[in-house]
């Protein structure tokens, strides 16, 4: 009997392994999305910091000149790929009163690009991604606002800014070194407009 008893734990064992592994999705499944999150990427300097999302670098030398990076940061300032900044097909839409993690698919049109005078994401406070306090000069996200970009490469990415200072503050202040971007993002590698 203790024999049975055995044989039927180690079943139960072989069935529940069996179904653990029939319901773990591999991690590159086309459907599977990862949030990244980037902390204190440096835009405090007089030039362009230019950032890839496939791989989450900084893109630095000639390959600023190309379709190598999506976003470059300059101060408060966010541009793309495109128009006047750069060679890619790259936009971006300004989402508000949006969930990040609900928003599961990318809009199919209305893309600003970079053009002389407008940029595709707007800047100046409440008119882009973050709200100036002229009165304690911080610089705060607006809540509710998620960027929607397209890539050099016309993929898609979502990303949402944390925080513009140095160590992502709870609460900034005027001692808080600014200039730094702390944001999270989901990129989809395999072009389409799905983020899960």
């Amino acid at each position: 009997m203790n024999k049975h008893i055995l044989f039927y734990i180690m079943l139960i064992v072989f069935v529940i392994s069996c179904k653990e592994s029939n319901t773990t999705e591999p991690e590159d499944t086309p459907s599977q999305t990862k949030v990244t999150l980037v902390k204190d990427l440096p835009a405090n300097g007089p030039g362009l910091t230019y950032f890839r999302f496939s791989d989450s670098t900084i893109v630095t030398g000639e390959d600023t000149l190309t379709n190598k990076w999506d976003i470059a940061f300059r101060k408060t300032t966010i541009y793309t790929n495109s128009g006047v900044k750069g060679p890619g097909k790259g936009g971006a839409i300004v989402l508000t009163n949006t969930d990040f993690y609900e928003l599961s698919e990318a809009p199919a049109e209305g893309y600003k690009i970079e053009e002389n005078n407008t940029p595709a994401i707007p800047t100046g406070s409440g008119k882009g991604w973050y709200n100036y306090n002229s009165q304690t000069h911080i610089i705060t996200p607006i809540p509710g606002v998620v960027l929607v970009i397209r890539t050099a490469e016309g993929k898609y990415a979502k990303m949402q800014i944390i925080s513009y200072y140095k160590g992502a503050p709870e609460n900034p202040s005027a001692t808080n070194i600014s200039g730094y971007y702390t944001f999270k993002y989901v990129y989809q590698k395999n072009g389409s407009r799905r983020f899960n």
